[in-house]
């Protein structure tokens, strides 16, 4: 049983045609019955074919350009406020032909076990297209099976501010849970959730734990609250492995590049349990340490090695696209 976790490099023919051959060369590393995991946000890519803006807030004024009648509409009829999440709304036809149908045939037409996230609403067949079937827009992972049917939907509860100022409403911690593969029973905790726990204290029970994310900003720094960013990432995917019995690995994939004038900075892991004959390795400008069964390296840069903070604080950084991989 293989899990791939996709650190995915955001490029510029993402929007102009190339995303679904982009994301299909992941594909072609599996075998049937794999488990390919993408990062939070690898959808929201789609919401952006075909504009050209350097801001998101640019693109965003640019897409309610497009359709602003209707857009009016689905805001007066549902009582939304924030015309942000109107527009998503409104995407959702794109969403389900883009986003959902991309990863829902690839995972069909490659026989495996897809993970994959989109900004976007529960939908219906309409008269003429796909339309939201709620007012609500959810962080949500989508797991297709290998037959590319959906069988599970997780949604983020605990969101960032930005997330908030967009008008993406929260998930209910009621309703966090487990999914199985081959007996086995996995949880996803979006970003901010693995954080959080409130949120991990639901998924105990799982023995894989799977933390989508997209970080939107610099890796190697310092943050507002004064600690190293790679420091605090350990508070996640590490720290939930080490303290939460049952579960053996957590799976970390994270986007990275430039969306407009967002980046997206961060290394892609796999944590376990902790073991003297562990390889020390650690995020950049961490201390190496046992615990870890991968992390992708940065350009000049060794996981294995360590390096100064005072050396890299706030360099350009090259962070590439590559896959973590865990067999079990």
């Amino acid at each position: 049983m293989r899990f791939l976790g996709v650190q995915f490099k955001i490029e510029e023919s993402d929007f102009t045609g190339n995303f679904r051959s982009h994301v299909e060369k992941f594909y072609r590393k599996c075998n049937k019955g794999d488990t390919l995991i993408f990062p939070e946000d690898v959808g929201l890519l789609v919401a952006f074919f075909g504009i050209r803006a350097s801001t998101t807030s640019e693109a965003i004024q640019l897409l309610y350009s497009k359709d602003q009648e209707r857009i009016d509409a689905i805001a007066k009829n549902n009582e939304i406020e924030n015309f942000v999440s109107a527009i998503f709304l409104s995407l959702t036809d794109r969403f389900v032909n883009y986003f959902y149908d991309t990863f829902s045939s690839l995972s069909a037409k490659y026989g495996v076990y897809t993970v994959a996230c989109n900004n976007m609403s529960r939908f219906r067949k309409g008269e003429k297209q796909w339309e939201p079937d709620s007012f609500k827009v959810n962080n949500s992972a989508f797991v297709f099976n290998p037959s590319g049917k959906l069988i599970f939907r997780q949604d983020k509860v605990f969101l960032t501010p930005m997330e908030i100022n967009l008008g993406i409403s929260p998930g209910n911690i009621s309703d966090v849970s487990t999914f199985e593969i081959e007996g086995r029973k996995i949880g996803i905790a979006i970003s901010m959730d693995a954080f959080t726990p409130q949120y991990i204290s639901r998924l105990e029970k799982a023995e894989i734990i799977i933390q989508p994310d997209a970080n939107p900003g610099k890796w190697n720094s310092i943050l507002s609250n004064g600690r190293w960013q790679p420091e605090e990432w350990m508070d996640s995917a590490y720290y939930i492995n080490q303290r939460i019995e049952r579960v053996k690995n957590v799976i970390n994939p994270m986007m990275v590049g430039n969306l407009m004038e967002i980046r997206f900075e961060g290394q892609s892991s796999i944590t376990k349990k902790a073991e003297m004959g562990d390889t020390k390795m650690s995020y950049i400008g961490n201390q190496p340490s046992t615990g870890f069964h991968s992390i992708l390296g940065i350009e000049e840069f060794d996981p294995t090695e360590y390096v100064e903070r005072s050396t890299v604080i706030d360099r350009e950084l090259a962070f590439d696209e590559g896959v973590v991989e865990l067999e079990i």
